[in-house]
């Protein structure tokens, strides 16, 4: 892991305010692993290098939301077969505030790597994401290479 941390993607204000135990197994724990070393750090990485080449600024991520256990996945209205409940999805959020680039740049990424989902989350009329959900695999284990955009509450695919 060379950009994010387990405690980063295991963290959650909700759960803290709710007294909810939101600790992985060591089976979420290597999914986060294999969600970080195939998705993550290599998202970051070339993250780095457009916002260097297009001076947007402070290239870091933050994770609002990785790993949920059912009860904090069902506090925050999550999917009931959420890939967050496995460890194998994050919500992100570029640091330099640049969301619109960073959602243009993530739908271009993952066209050359496995994963299971990537969704522009709660865009505005304007088709700015609030965060981008990026997973690895289901929690059947397969890979749907799905691309979503999400809006009033309802999913749409990507164009």
């Amino acid at each position: 892991m060379n950009y994010f941390t387990l405690s980063e993607l295991v963290r959650s204000d909700t759960a803290d305010r709710l007294g909810l135990e939101n600790t992985p197994s060591e089976e979420h724990c290597a999914h986060l692993e294999e969600l970080v070393a195939c998705l993550l750090d290599p998202l970051r990485e070339a993250w780095m290098l457009h916002c260097a080449e297009n001076n947007l600024g402070n290239p870091a991520i933050r994770v609002g939301s990785g790993y949920r256990c059912v009860a904090l996945n069902r506090a925050v209205s999550g999917a009931a077969h959420s890939a967050h409940t496995a460890g194998w999805a994050a919500d992100l959020v570029p640091v330099n505030g640049r969301m619109k680039a960073f959602g243009l740049f993530c739908r271009e990424w993952v066209a050359n790597v496995a994963f299971d989902q990537l969704i522009s989350e709660n865009e505005s009329d304007r088709g700015i994401p609030r965060w981008i959900h990026i997973g690895l695999k289901s929690l059947k284990g397969e890979q749907r290479r799905e691309k979503l955009r999400m809006k009033r509450g309802r999913y749409f695919p990507m164009e």
